[in-house]
């Protein structure tokens, strides 16, 4: 699914009709919907960024500082399983870092004879230690 085709095309279109650049050679425009087609998953882009993005690579081009060649579908489909490897690596850290956190918190309420509205207890009513809504999944 091409996300920003639509809004590349028209920014380009913009950038060329304001006389400030030279129209857009192909080789450029190949690199900019091949860098900003799909967008900066998960986040993605606004209009006034994806704006700015190319106008800063354009500028680059036309000054002979940007390199614009295109990295083949396999290189860029590996580059992409890398990322997500490393953002996947990151928030499951991330989830069991708050899942000690939760217990603890739980715990130290329990410590103290109170109890949160979600902490999970067995048949005689006794504290498991344990976070119930996580717990029941």
């Amino acid at each position: 699914m091409e996300l920003y085709n639509k809004e590349i095309r028209y920014i380009i279109k913009v950038q060329e009709s304001n006389g400030f650049f030279p129209k857009f050679p192909r080789e450029l425009k190949r690199y900019l919907y091949d860098r900003y087609l799909y967008g900066n998953w998960p986040w993605g882009y606004s209009y006034g960024e994806l704006y700015t993005y190319i106008w800063d690579d354009a500028w680059a081009y036309f000054n002979g500082r940007l390199d614009t060649t295109v990295k083949p579908p396999v290189e860029r489909a590996m580059d992409e399983i890398r990322d997500l490897r490393e953002l996947y690596g990151d928030v499951a850290a991330k989830i069991n870092d708050l899942e000690n956190y939760i217990t603890e918190l739980h715990e130290l309420l329990w410590s103290h004879g109170l109890e949160g509205s979600r902490m999970l207890h067995d048949e005689s009513g006794e504290h498991k230690g344990t976070y119930a809504e996580f717990n029941s999944l």
